[in-house]
């Protein structure tokens, strides 16, 4: 059981079998090809308040990658195409019932992919690429003795 939601998060992609070899980071992104990270978001974490303090709530997050970029069709046809299998993962994963591992208290309950994978920022050398994705949770209030 992971100690943090971001943490779970991150092992769990971690062991996505499309990853290359290349550094996997969080909220931060070098300037060379191939690394990967998990950048959190700003959105509202309660979706909804139940009577007994439980909520369900909700986590958006990027998965952002550097690869190499430059004008040959196909090497970007190839980064385009990862980013393609990659949502098609996420989704085999949430249809499967496979989530990230979450603190005690919470239980996952979807996984979904929220945009295709675009490039954000451009060199002649490597491309900064990354698709939106949230996860769905329930959270147990905190019970006080």
């Amino acid at each position: 059981m992971d100690e943090s939601i971001i943490a779970g998060i991150t092992n769990f992609f971690m062991a996505c079998p499309l990853l290359r070899d290349g550094v996997f980071r969080v909220n931060a992104l070098g300037d060379q090809a191939i690394e990967y990270s998990i950048e959190t978001g700003v959105f509202n974490p309660i979706l909804k308040r139940y009577v007994n303090g439980d909520t369900l709530r909700q986590y958006q997050f990027n998965f952002v990658s550097r690869e190499y970029y430059d004008m040959d069709r196909i090497r970007n046809i190839q980064n385009s195409e990862f980013y393609e299998q990659f949502a098609e993962w996420v989704e085999e994963q949430e249809s499967l019932g496979n989530f990230p591992e979450l603190p005690e208290g919470c239980e996952p309950d979807s996984l979904s992919v929220l945009s295709s994978g675009y490039i954000m920022d451009i060199s002649m050398r490597n491309a900064r690429y990354q698709i939106q994705l949230q996860l769905i949770y329930y959270k147990e209030a905190k019970k006080h003795e």
